[in-house]
């Protein structure tokens, strides 16, 4: 796959600048390229995100490295891509469906281009409990699935962070008997099977957040124990010695939080709910410290956030959307964008529909991609879809073959995004499709 060019690096800029801003363009441009020379024409690997909040191209988050050969003109990886003269056409594309039907699970872009797909539920209400211990194994090249190595404990509502060495770190989650885990385990991708590690030293959680530090090191955060509560405990996982320590509490209770690394080894974590509401507030956690530790930032977002999705733009900004607020809940359309430099958050223009549960995928273009979520209380989900231009407008687009929520959507070094499984409201879905921008 080719580096992206000189003027898609400007549109990945103009996304996060503010309309009243006076830009030189050709010298941020060139700053831009400067110090992401991966991303530009003339260095590297593709840098699209992976749909995980988390900036790929060798970054702290250990993503996709690039096995594009890009300097033999054409690509020689296994991702998938067309040569490095063709584009495959915009729009859906249809994929084979998975073996197993999963809600609740996790998708990791691996470094061989692959997308691994781990555990879920196979019934669509989402609070039912019935984990699964398979995984598989996605390639695009040959639009096919695999059985991967089968995890030693079903779960659902886990995390699943791609590790510095390729290996894939799962956390948590809820097991068969509907109780949240402590347990985690090791994806060897190489051997196709699955360690057990250590167990969480704070205890069991599901609904957590996990994020890779530039330590190496994986950060894990909030969660509850059930579908009432909230966590404010965190802890690290050090790949090198496979253990855990605990990290210091966050200030507030959050379940179904985000986790976004910031740049600078700084991580931001939004929203969440617990028994008293949807968090409006948010709060920043530096790895550079020597004991680490949260900070509560002062400016609180407009609305509670739950069940919303948080998206790291190329300017370093965090785009937050949806959520469901209250009791027994209104779903909001509302957006805010939030700007480390400042610690501040801005309000944007509301999406086209209101969502929760949905996601939202950076483009290497600045657009982002939303997709599925709940319109109202978990009643029928939404196959609708919208795109945010780089005007700060939203765009509605083509929809998804099938209404989901609680769906995946991953970046593929093959430029276009994967969409897996999901509920539609009565039965877990095995479906799955990929949007080319």
């Amino acid at each position: 796959m080719k580096p992206l060019l000189r003027s898609t690096a400007l549109g990945m800029l103009l996304l996060g600048v503010q309309a009243t801003a006076c830009l030189d363009v050709d010298g941020v441009v060139d700053q831009f390229c400067l110090d992401n020379p991966r991303i530009c024409k003339d260095g590297g690997s593709d840098a699209g995100p992976d749909g995980n909040d988390l900036q790929d191209a060798g970054g702290p988050d250990g993503g996709d490295a690039g096995q594009d050969g890009e300097d033999a003109g054409q690509d020689a990886g296994p991702d998938g891509g067309l040569p490095d003269d063709e584009r495959e056409p915009p729009g859906w594309k249809s994929v084979e469906p998975m073996r197993v039907r999963r809600t609740g699970h996790t998708a990791t872009a691996l470094r061989d281009g692959r997308v691994l797909v781990v555990g879920g539920s196979s019934t669509g209400d989402l609070s039912a409990v019935s984990p699964t211990n398979t995984t598989e194994l996605y390639t695009v090249s040959s639009n096919s699935w695999s059985p991967g190595g089968n995890l030693r404990t079903a779960r659902m509502d886990h995390t699943a962070t791609l590790l510095p060495d390729g290996k894939v770190l799962v956390a948590g989650g809820r097991g068969p008997t509907g109780g949240a885990l402590d347990s985690a385990e090791i994806y060897d991708v190489g051997a196709n099977q699955w360690t057990v590690v250590g167990p969480l030293p704070s205890g069991a959680r599901a609904g957590h957040a996990a994020v890779l530090l530039p330590s190496g090191k994986v950060l894990v955060a909030g969660g509850g124990f059930s579908g009432d509560d909230g966590l404010n405990t965190a802890e690290l996982f050090d790949p090198v010695s496979q253990s855990w320590t605990k990290a210091r509490d966050l200030n507030i209770n959050r379940n179904m939080l985000t986790l976004t690394l910031l740049d600078g080894g700084v991580a931001l974590a939004i929203g969440g709910f617990n028994y008293d509401r949807a968090e409006t507030t948010a709060e920043v956690y530096d790895s550079n410290l020597p004991d680490g530790g949260w900070r509560l930032l002062s400016q609180r977002m407009g609305r509670g956030r739950n069940g919303h999705a948080s998206t790291l733009l190329p300017s370093g900004q965090v785009l937050v959307t949806g959520s469901l607020e209250g009791s027994p809940g209104t779903v909001l359309p509302s957006v805010d964008l939030f700007e480390p430099g400042s610690a501040s958050w801005t309000p944007q223009a509301n999406m086209g529909e209101a969502r929760f549960l949905h996601t939202a995928t950076a483009l290497p273009s600045g657009e982002v991609l939303v997709t599925g979520g709940y319109a109202t209380p978990y009643e029928k989900p939404r196959a609708s879809a919208e795109i945010l231009r780089r005007d700060g407008g939203w765009e509605s687009i083509a929809p998804m073959s099938s209404a989901r929520t609680a769906h995946t959507a991953t970046w593929l070094e093959s430029g276009s995004v994967l969409i897996i499984g999901g509920t539609d409201g009565g039965v877990a879905l095995n479906t799955a499709e990929r949007y080319v921008p």
